[in-house]
C-alpha cells in the first residue's frame, strides 16, 4: 500500500481527551514491504480513574490494569516502532494525539505523517453509508473476537489494507493515499517547492519568516520528512500553528548521521536563538556538586551556580543539575543512604550537632564525635558509587566517524574530555560548531549519550598512530 514503512495503531483509552486522559492498552504492527515485521500489545497502567463506561466498552477494569506497566516502561519499544514510519489508525486523529501526549510526558517528542483509514475507506468506498470500523468487520466478515480490544481492532484494520488490493486497482488506491498524506503546505506553492527539494537524509533544517529571523532548528535522521510532519495542523498546538504560518523559508544542513545532526542542531539553537526553540536557546546557568575538603577536614560537596564548567576538574565533578532544588534532595538521599552528616554537607544550618546526631542517626561529625577518617571514607564510597557525571572513558582523545555513502558523505569529529575539538566534513575543517576550549552541558549529554548507546552498526577501532578511538558506521 505505501512504499515506506508504516505502522497500525489502535489505542484504549480512560476518555476522549488526547491531552487530558490516557492510554490503558496499546496494539501495534508495524510494515515493510507488505509484510508485518513487528508488533506490540499490552495493557498499560494510566494511574489514573477509569469510568465504569469505560470498563463496560473494553472490557478492562481497574483490577487488570493493577500489574500492568505504567507508559514510560513501555515507552521505547513504542517509539522504537513508530519511528521513521507513516502513522496508521481508524480515526488516527485520536490515537495520533494520545500517543503524542503520553510520549511528550515521558520527553520524547514525536511527529509523523498520518493516514486515516476511516478517510481511506471513505475516499475508496464512497458507495457505503459508513465507515466504523464494525462497519468494515461487517462488509469483510472480519473474524474480530476480542472488539474493542487495541491489538485486535488494529488487526482489522491490518486485514482491511491487505483486501484493498483485492477490491481497486493499485493506481486508485496510491491516488487516494498521495492526497490524505498530503500537508498544509500544499496550499503555499512557495514552500511545498523548499519541502519538495528537501533531501530525505540525516540533517538539520531551519524555518525562517518573511523578514529572514529564525523560527525554528530542528533534527531528523530524516530531513524531507520531518519537516512535512510539522504541517499535520490537525494535531498541533496554537503555538505550533502560528509557527507553521509564519515560515516563509527552509533551509537545511546535511549530515553523515545522527551525531552530526545532534550537534549541528545544539550549536544553531543557541548561535540563532530561534523564536520558538524554547528548550535551548537560553543562555543556561547550571548547578554543580564539586567534591572538596573542609576548612576543618571533612570531605562534602561545594555547590556552585555557573554558567561555564572547568574541565580541568572533572575528577571532582559529581553532577550538574537544574536547579538548587535538584542538587539538595540528590544529597539528602546520599547523606541519608550513608549516614553522612547533614551539617557538613550544607543541608541544615545550626551553631549545635545537626538534628540526626540528636535522633541518634548519626555519629557527630559535626561536632568532632566521629573521626575525619572513618567519615571521609564512607564520603568517598558515596562520591564513587553515586556519582552523576560520567568521567572521561578513554586515554586522550577519540574520533568518531560517520558515514553516509548514499549521499558521498563523511563527518569526524575529535573529541577529549567531553569537548569537541574539531569537526571535518569531508576533510573540509567545520569550524562553526566546535569551540575547543569550552565545555558545553548539552554537547557533553550527546556524546556521552552517543557512546553509551551507540548504534550496534558502529564498530571500535583501535588506532595506534593517534592513541584514539574510531567509531564508523
Amino acid at each position: 500500500m505505501l512504499n515506506k514503512p508504516y505502522t497500525i495503531v489502535d489505542v484504549e483509552t480512560t476518555g476522549m481527551n488526547g491531552w487530558r486522559d490516557r492510554i490503558i492498552e496499546i496494539g501495534m504492527l508495524r510494515i515493510e514491504h507488505n509484510k508485518v515485521v513487528d508488533e506490540f500489545k499490552s495493557l498499560v497502567n494510566p494511574e489514573t480513574y477509569i469510568s465504569p463506561f469505560i470498563e463496560s466498552f473494553t472490557g478492562i477494569n481497574s483490577n487488570d490494569l493493577q500489574d500492568a506497566p505504567v507508559f514510560s516502561a513501555i515507552k521505547d519499544k513504542v517509539y522504537d516502532l513508530l519511528s521513521d514510519a507513516v502513522f496508521v489508525a481508524h480515526n488516527a486523529r485520536f490515537d495520533y494525539s494520545f500517543l503524542k501526549n503520553e510520549l511528550k510526558r515521558t520527553g520524547i517528542s514525536y511527529n509523523s505523517k498520518t493516514l486515516c483509514t476511516v478517510k481511506l475507506s471513505r475516499n475508496l468506498f464512497p458507495q457505503f453509508r459508513t465507515h466504523s470500523l464494525s462497519a468494515i468487520i461487517e462488509r469483510y466478515n472480519f473474524d474480530c473476537k476480542n472488539r474493542h480490544r487495541a491489538y485486535d481492532d488494529a488487526f482489522v484494520i491490518w486485514q482491511f489494507i491487505q483486501n484493498l488490493s483485492k477490491d481497486l486497482p493499485a493506481t486508485k488506491i496510491q491516488e487516494v493515499i498521495k492526497k490524505l498524506l498530503k500537508s498544509a503546505y500544499s496550499s503555499n506553492s512557495k514552500v511545498a517547492k523548499q519541502i519538495e527539494n528537501l533531501p530525505a537524509s540525516p540533517g538539520v533544517y531551519i524555518f525562517y519568516d518573511d523578514k529572514n529571523l529564525p523560527l525554528y532548528v530542528g533534527k531528523s535522521k530524516n530531513i524531507k520528512d520531518r519537516v512535512v510532519s510539522h504541517f499535520s495542523t490537525d494535531y498541533e498546538s496554537t503555538r505550533r500553528l502560528l509557527m507553521i504560518k509564519s515560515i516563509a523559508k527552509i533551509d537545511f544542513i546535511q549530515t553523515a548521521g545522527e551525531l552530526g545532526a545532534l550537534i549541528q542542531e545544539s550549536h544553531l539553537i543557541k548561535t540563532l536563538l530561534p523564536y520558538f526553540n524554547r528548550t535551548l536557546r537560553r543562555k543556561k546557568q547550571f548547578v554543580t556538586l564539586i567534591k572538596e575538603k573542609s576548612e576543618t577536614g571533612f570531605l562534602n560537596f561545594k555547590m556552585e551556580v555557573i554558567d561555564q564548567i572547568d574541565n580541568s576538574n572533572f575528577e571532582n565533578l559529581f553532577g550538574v543539575f537544574k536547579n538548587k532544588r535538584s542538587a539538595k534532595e540528590v544529597m539528602a538521599e546520599i547523606a541519608k543512604k550513608y549516614s553522612l552528616c547533614n551539617k557538613l554537607m550544607g543541608l541544615e544550618k545550626t551553631n549545635s550537632s545537626c538534628f540526626e546526631y540528636k535522633l541518634g542517626r548519626r555519629k557527630g561529625a559535626c561536632i568532632g564525635k566521629e573521626k575525619k577518617a572513618n567519615y571521609n571514607a564512607r564520603f568517598l564510597i558515596a562520591f564513587v558509587e553515586n556519582k552523576q557525571f560520567r568521567p572521561w572513558p578513554f586515554k586522550g582523545s577519540i574520533e568518531i566517524v560517520e558515514k553516509n555513502e548514499e549521499e558521498e558523505l563523511y563527518e569526524s569529529f575529535l573529541i577529549n574530555n567531553w569537548c569537541l575539538l574539531d569537526n571535518f566534513k569531508n576533510g573540509k575543517e567545520n569550524s562553526t560548531v566546535r569551540n575547543p576550549t569550552d565545555f558545553d552541558i548539552d554537547t557533553y549529554k550527546i556524546i556521552s549519550g552517543f557512546i553509551k548507546n551507540r548504534n550496534p552498526n558502529y564498530k571500535v577501532v583501535k588506532n595506534t598512530d593517534f592513541n584514539s578511538h574510531i567509531y564508523s558506521y
